[in-house]
């Protein structure tokens, strides 16, 4: 493989030749900004470029910052976020020392997206090469236990969007499946009343709630799918940590007087709360998280003759509107790439939550 390495290069010397030691003693190729030739391009580009040639990037963080960029952040910064994007990341974090403010907080990020795993700490640069060395074995083994196909992800994701004609009302649907596939649900686990109670108590109370407490819910097993059901929403869960959420989008039927319209900002809120729960159901079922990816799509069924409108628009004439008479019964979004890193779920919801909806709005407003 090749290998990246990134970290502060300024007093950091004998661990980044440590780290090369490491990946050359498992057969691999090095990549680092030491040997780059000359180039006309900007060191940032060049390192950049590098990371998007790895097969696998090593982080290395240290007490330093490092120097801050045009973007506002340091080197070693802007190539953890780059890499954690599309790269298979090990991180590798020195023991003992009181990072700068900016380092801790990027050291925090680190551990909260572990895409690719954290390494033991370490202390020296010999230490360093221990550390990595198994590190580096240890994700060759999870690789070589199968990767995340972003096709069969996406195609399993579009499979769980049910037919426009089973829902009664214009509905919301958020698709999320993981990879790679594999069952982390046993068939037992699946009927155990604590999952779902916690998946209930969770979807009615929790801070991403995506059902109305004030309406009737139940629970059922149906194959390998685990159903949390009201009149007009459901959530689901198969043995392979395949989430459904099927929810209506016009929450007040228009009761109030006023038209029923698909309002922008309620769609992208709901998105994101789905998004949300979506994070927190897989951390319940994979808390060591086997399923390091995930596919999302999202669909509206049933939302032709509705306008679209911003809440600004809606509250300024809320009994008048153009119906939208050639709109789609079904929308469906698709974000490119369709295969994120599992921790976006987390810290990328709000504009993964943006992205489809300006995806939905665009299908469902387009003639038919």
């Amino acid at each position: 493989m090749k290998i990246f390495i990134s970290s502060v290069i300024g007093g950091f010397e004998d661990f980044r030749e440590a780290a090369a030691e490491a990946i050359g003693t498992l057969g691999h190729q090095v990549i680092r900004s030491e040997d780059f030739s000359a180039t006309p391009d900007s060191p940032q580009i060049a390192c950049l470029a590098g990371i998007r040639q790895a097969d696998v990037v090593v982080v290395l963080l240290g007490a330093r910052y490092g120097p801050v960029q045009a973007s506002g952040m340091s080197a070693t910064h802007e190539e953890f976020g780059e890499a954690r994007a599309t790269k298979p990341t090990l991180v590798v974090i020195q023991g003992g020392i009181t990072p700068e403010p900016e380092q801790a907080a990027l050291i925090q990020e680190a551990r909260d997206w572990s895409g690719g795993g954290i390494a033991p700490a370490f202390r020296d640069p010999d230490d360093l090469k221990t550390k990595l060395i198994r590190g580096l074995h240890e994700l060759e083994l999870s690789r070589a236990a199968g990767t995340a196909d972003p096709d069969e992800m996406l195609n399993r994701a579009r499979g769980l969007i049910p037919a426009p004609n089973s829902v009664n009302e214009t509905s919301l649907i958020l698709a999320v499946a993981s990879g790679p596939r594999q069952p982390v649900l046993r068939p037992t686990e699946l009927e155990d009343r604590q999952l779902a109670r916690d998946l209930m108590q969770d979807a009615l109370f929790g801070d991403a709630a995506l059902l109305d407490a004030a309406d009737g819910t139940s629970t059922r097993v149906q194959g390998s799918v685990l159903s949390i059901e009201q009149a007009r929403a459901r959530i689901a869960i198969d043995t392979e940590g395949s989430i459904t959420i099927v929810r209506p989008t016009h929450r007040n039927r228009g009761w109030d007087g006023s038209l029923t319209a698909l309002i922008d900002e309620d769609i992208k809120e709901d998105l994101d709360r789905g998004l949300r729960f979506a994070d927190r159901l897989l951390e319940r079922i994979d808390p060591t998280r086997r399923l390091t990816h995930v596919a999302l799509v999202a669909a509206l069924l049933r939302g032709s003759y509705t306008a679209w409108r911003t809440r600004a628009e809606h509250a300024a004439s809320p009994t008048s509107m153009t119906m939208n008479m050639s709109g789609r019964d079904e929308a469906v979004a698709v974000l490119a790439p369709p295969s994120r890193p599992r921790p976006a779920l987390h810290h990328q919801a709000s504009e993964l939550a943006a992205d489809l909806t300006a995806v939905l709005r665009r299908q469902a407003t387009e003639r038919s």
